[in-house]
This record gives C-alpha cells, structure tokens and sequence, in this order.
C-alpha cells in the first residue's frame, strides 16, 4: 500500500501545511518536528554536505510520524530517484528557469504517463514489494501521492513564468528572494517586492502552493498573499533565542559587577 502524503492531502482540501527546514543529519530535530505535529521536513541537500544514508535515515524519521519528506536538490535525475526509492514523498529542485526545467522534474519524480521515472518497489519507497497491488497501479499510486516542486530564484524564471506554471505535475512553488536580487543586479527593496509578488500571485492563480518562511506574527499576512506551505528551522531559532540569551546574560553580569573578560 502506498502511503498517504499527509501534506499534499491537506493542501487539496484547501488546508495549510507546517514544515522544518533542515540538513539531511539532522534526524533529531526532524523526530523533534514530528513529536510536536509538523507536517513536512524539506530537506537541503542542494547546499548542505552530506551522504545518502544520512538522508536515508532522515526520511525514515519523517516517515515514522507521518511527516512528508522533502528533498530539496539541484536539477538530478539520479539524485532524485534515490531519494524517492528511500521513501521521500517530494522532490524541491533549485534554479528551475524554464518549462524544460519544470518538465525534468516531472520526468524524474513521476512515473508513466506523467514522467518517465524508472520502477523499483522492492525499496523502502515500496515498501519493499510487500503489498504491491500490481505495478501498474502501484505506479498510479505512487504518482498520485508524490509532491514536484521548483524553486524559482533567477530573473529567466520571472521571464518564463507562465510556461513554467503551465507544466503539468509541478505541485508547489518555493522562491530565492536573495538569489532572485542577485540575478538582476541587486534590485532595490521595491523592485523585489514586485518580482516577488508576481511570482506569488502568478503561482497562486495556477493552483499551486507557495512555500515561505514564516514566523509567529507573519503568519496572517502570509495567509492573505496566498501561501500554503509554511515552514521555519531550527537553526535560526536557536540563532535568535541564543542571542537573546547572550545578550540578557551579559547585562546582567554587568549590572553586577561580573567581569566579562
């Protein structure tokens, strides 16, 4: 039986998902995410270091709390493939610029007639063929409950955006603001904004979820530009709550007269 993708089910209701940002070692912070009711875990393996059974090991966390794992990596068929047959339930590809691009994320997550994915279902992703129907229709499962997505960071990607959205089988949008600045010549505040906006609204109209970062206070704002996909990390709060932490603690040493030094 193929499992349910507990993200891609709530966004079709019309519903919101929850996730965390992580590296692929980072089991502890996903069980911790799954403990307390995230939805999804998107997983860097574009910019972090790391090994295959690492990120193996991660998404059978995930999987143990019924948390969507989501690979995020460069435009790789093979990698992707990997990742899948390890049981995660969606791929994120970088630097996506045009339906040709769209379209090789497709062919590498999803199998016939969809994309041109290769068959193997005596993996975890298989479930180890322990209850496989037939492999067609565990093919036709299987597409049904896996999640493309792109992320669009490069002004050729706010060029082509249209054909890019037009692709089928794409199911969410994330976006690089920094990167997307950085392609055009670092816009100014106002000129992002509108890059932005467009990629959010465009996406939004074509009945795909957008990811964004999200925080306590932002979340109604986010809710109301159209975002579905909300996710926050680990390293960041403990970046933030660390220092507030550091800084309260040397007031306090000093207002006491502790040395510092």
């Amino acid at each position: 039986m193929v499992r349910e993708n507990r993200t891609k089910a709530k966004l079709a209701t019309g519903g919101v998902a929850f996730g965390v940002t992580v590296g692929p070692n980072d089991s502890d912070m996903v069980e911790m995410a799954g403990l307390m009711g995230f939805d999804f875990a998107m997983v860097d393996c574009e910019h972090d270091l790391f090994n295959e059974s690492a990120l193996a090991g991660l998404i059978r966390t995930a999987n143990l709390y019924g948390m969507t794992a989501i690979a995020r990596m460069q435009n790789n068929f093979e990698l992707a493939l990997h990742a899948l047959d390890g049981g995660a339930q969606g791929i994120l590809v970088a630097r996506v610029k045009s339906a040709d691009d769209a379209q090789a994320i497709v062919n590498a997550t999803k199998f016939q007639p969809e994309g041109k994915r290769t068959i193997f279902f005596r993996s975890r992703g298989g479930g180890y063929a322990l209850d496989i129907p037939s492999p067609e229709q565990w093919t036709l499962d299987t597409n049904a409950q896996i999640m493309a997505g792109c992320i669009m960071e490069e002004i050729a990607a706010v060029d082509n955006i249209a054909d890019i959205l037009a692709v089928p089988g794409i199911d969410f949008i994330d976006l690089g603001p920094l990167d997307l600045s950085h392609s055009k010549g670092w816009v100014d505040q106002a000129g992002l904004d509108q890059l932005v906006h467009k990629i959010v609204s465009e996406s939004v109209k074509a009945g795909k979820a957008v990811v964004s970062p999200a925080s306590a206070d932002n979340i109604p704002d986010l809710l109301d530009r159209g975002f579905r996909m909300l996710t926050v990390s680990p390293v960041e709060y403990f970046q933030s709550g660390a220092t507030q932490f550091l800084s309260r603690g040397r007031e306090i040493l000093a207002s006491r007269g502790i040395s510092q030094l």
